[in-house]
């Protein structure tokens, strides 16, 4: 596993978002923060993205949400289903607080495993992601394309057991966790009582082998989920890979902070907010100025609630910016201009430094850029 070559790729490694609901404000800022990481970093190293599938369909969440459609919901049209239906669909599914049984999971994760399958609702909810992403011009990093995880689960446990890693009570039907004590964190439980793994399992499965093979590990996650990836860190790095962290803060809706599967999205959906900006300015205003407002506006761990105002700012901003470029003449400086921005030790672009440079009216973004990154 840790025979293959070490290239001088840097490994863009998000959290991966369950196909359950619709992209909140807290999404989309994720979402375009990886775009400009990834479209500016490419100008001047080579990167993976690595977005599998398979690492949120083989969740509890997931898997929960698809039975509950199958049971209370049925045989349904799911390519007519709204992104609304659905995603009220998996608000009432957490609403009882009661998840499903191992056994009644344990179906769902065969067929993910064996097939890379996906229920058509969450087909339906990635197609309509898709369609809302190409309009703001996010490359899809492979919503679709589930690749097989290159480890399996028994194998992820067999590595954490020989670095001395885990602690496991399966033998006396018990769960197994993982052992963060050597560096001072608490247990983090990774496989229930009934066999279940958590997120965690699903993701250490693609990373180690990802880790072995790229010079640097790039882990974006939301910041709720801080104590989980400081313990991945500790792993991967423990396992041999250099890693490095990028926590990102939610995005309150009315001062707000909640997980989506509680609702309060409704009419902030990414959707909604193209809608609405697209009845005031064109495609590549929109694009430009969302991406103003979500990474230089809003900041990596901002606390500020999502404020339509600001957005309708951030696209007269927009606007500006690329009526003073017009039809500027390309500039071969983009690459250099980039590496100045790239983060110490990181080996990526810094996302906030590159947007806010393009308000300073000092500073002379290279034109270039607004297509290859900011387009």
């Amino acid at each position: 596993m840790n025979d293959a070559p070490v290239t001088a790729d840097l490994a863009l490694a998000p959290v991966t978002i369950t196909p359950t609901k619709p992209l909140t404000p807290t999404h989309v800022k994720g979402l375009l923060w990886l775009d400009v990481i990834h479209k500016s970093t490419r100008e001047i190293r080579p990167v993976t993205y690595v977005w599998n599938p398979r690492m949120s369909t083989l969740t509890a969440q997931t898997a929960a949400y698809w039975e509950f459609l199958d049971r209370a919901v049925g045989d349904v049209d799911w390519s007519a289903c709204s992104e609304s239906e659905l995603g009220e669909l998996y608000v009432r599914s957490n609403a009882a607080g009661v998840r499903p049984t191992g056994d009644s999971l344990q179906p769902y994760f065969e067929r993910v495993e064996k097939e890379g399958w996906i229920h058509p609702a969450s087909v339906r909810l990635i197609d309509l992601w898709k369609e809302q992403l190409d309009l703001l011009n996010v490359a899809d990093p492979g919503l679709l394309d589930p690749a097989e995880l290159t480890l399996t689960a028994d194998d992820v446990l067999d590595v954490l057991r020989e670095h001395q890693l885990t602690i496991d009570h399966r033998g006396i039907g018990g769960p197994v966790y993982l052992d963060g004590t050597i560096w001072g964190l608490p247990v983090r439980q990774i496989v229930d009582e009934e066999g279940v793994a958590n997120y965690l399992v699903p993701v250490l499965r693609e990373l180690i082998p990802i880790g072995a093979r790229h010079q640097r590990v790039v882990l974006v996650y939301d910041q709720e989920l801080m104590q989980d990836y400081i313990l991945l860190d500790k792993v991967l790095t423990a396992l041999g890979a250099a890693v490095t962290r990028l926590a990102l803060g939610r995005v309150p809706i009315d001062g707000v902070v909640a997980s989506s599967r509680h609702g309060g999205w409704e009419g902030k959906t990414l959707s909604d907010l193209a809608d609405a900006c697209l009845r005031h300015v064109d495609v590549r205003t929109y694009r430009l100025g969302m991406r103003i407002y979500f990474i230089a506006m809003l900041e990596r761990g901002c606390a500020k609630s999502f404020q339509p105002e600001l957005l309708r700012r951030s696209m007269v901003r927009a606007e500006r910016i690329l009526g003073e470029t017009g039809d500027a003449e390309p500039d071969s400086g983009g690459p250099a201009f980039l590496r100045r921005l790239a983060v110490p030790d990181g080996g990526y672009v810094d996302p906030y430094r590159l947007t806010t440079a393009l308000l300073d009216r000092r500073r002379r973004v290279p034109a270039d850029l607004l297509t290859t990154v900011f387009g």
